[in-house]
C-alpha cells in the first residue's frame, strides 16, 4: 500500500488555486498509465508524475521522503504533459 505524506496548509493552498488537494490527488497513483519523469529542480530530487482523474490529465511534483511518496503540488497538465502522458 502506498503511504502519503504533504503538507496540510499547502493542500488547502493548492485547493484554492487548482481546485485539488492532495487527498483528492492520491486517486493518480490509481492510473495504470500513470507516469513519472524528473523534474527540473535545484534542491532536492523531485519528479513529475502525469496521470489522469475522471478522464482530466493532472501533473503532481513530488518527492520520495524514505517509503513515502511526498506530495507537494498538483495542478491541471500542461498540453506538453498530456502529449508525454499520451505519447
Amino acid at each position: 500500500m502506498l503511504a502519503f505524506e504533504f503538507d496540510e496548509s499547502k493542500s488547502r493552498a493548492n485547493l484554492e488555486k487548482h481546485g485539488i488537494d492532495f487527498v483528492q490527488a492520491q486517486v493518480l497513483w490509481s492510473d495504470p498509465d500513470l507516469i513519472e519523469i524528473p523534474a527540473v529542480t535545484v534542491d532536492e530530487p523531485r519528479l513529475l508524475v502525469i496521470g489522469r482523474i475522471d478522464g482530466k490529465h493532472w501533473s503532481a511534483v513530488i518527492t520520495y521522503r524514505s517509503e513515502n511518496i511526498r506530495i507537494i503540488s498538483v495542478r491541471r497538465s500542461r498540453s506538453e504533459e498530456v502529449a508525454i502522458y499520451e505519447g
